[in-house]
């Protein structure tokens, strides 16, 4: 019994010396800094703040915060519209390949404007060329390539966007790096030199807003990359079952009409 009670309290001091080092350490030094001095560093510290950094960084930081809510929106969207599924509409690939290979163009065509999307529209393009139940593959191929072009344009634009902004957001802070050094030159122009007091807000602002324009540009840029290659992905995908599509339907035409 008595050597549990050993054991307990040497616990027990062991874990007070570590409280006391601990406590200890994170114990502020002393100073010999005036009391003005420290109250002054004590607000500017209290400044560093993300309200602090945006009034630092002054007017410009308003285009960088609305380009940073742009890519935001942009990168969401891109995300839900380079889904296979909704590109490519997976869902309807399996009826419109029976309806193909039942000669049955109309019934094609309806569920196509049904639902439209990339591949979809591509491939009612490519149906309207069919009339009087003859099968001209050429031109019908001809009508879904001029289609093409026109979806995977529309479709890549709104993504095109989130590069303009990766491009646009660096120059906006580089715009503000070059405001707060030249009101910072002006200042020591003005008898500032050897007053660090009086350049830190301008010297504050021009690095505030190059950081800002850096943090919505680099990954702007890199969303636009990433979606783009998902979204071009999807077309080799799309320009794939186009082809198997056709071809299931120039095989069926070989033993029978195109129904209207």
């Amino acid at each position: 019994m008595k050597r549990n009670q050993y054991v307990a309290v040497l616990v027990l001091g062991l874990l007070l010396t570590v409280v006391w080092n601990t406590v200890a350490q994170d114990a502020p030094e002393p100073t010999t800094e005036p009391k003005a001095a420290a109250v002054e560093k004590t607000k500017t510290a209290a400044k560093l703040t993300l309200g602090g950094l945006w009034k630092q960084g002054g007017l410009i930081m308003y285009p960088l915060g609305l380009l940073s809510v742009a890519a935001v929106g942009l990168t969401i969207y891109g995300f839900t519209s380079t889904q296979s599924r909704k590109m490519l509409g997976t869902d309807h690939v399996p009826v419109l390949q029976q309806e193909l290979m039942s000669l049955h163009v109309e019934e094609a065509r309806d569920i196509c404007n049904g639902a439209p999307g990339l591949l979809t529209n591509t491939l009612s393009a490519g149906l309207d060329r069919l009339s009087d139940g003859v099968l001209d593959v050429p031109s019908m191929e001809k009508a879904m390539e001029e289609a093409s072009v026109h979806e995977v344009t529309a479709g890549l634009k709104p993504i095109s966007y989130l590069s303009i902004i990766a491009q646009t957001a660096p120059m906006l802070g580089l715009l503000g790096t070059v405001s707060g050094m030249i009101k910072a030159f002006q200042k020591i122009g003005e008898g500032g030199m050897g007053k660090p007091e009086l350049l830190a807000a301008d010297i504050g602002e021009a690095m505030v807003t190059t950081a800002g324009g850096l943090l919505v540009g680099i990954p702007a840029m890199f969303f636009y990359f990433y979606l783009k290659g998902r979204y071009l992905s999807n077309v080799s995908e799309m320009s794939r079952v186009l082809g198997n599509l056709c071809h299931q339907l120039v095989s069926a035409a070989r033993s029978g009409d195109v129904e209207e």
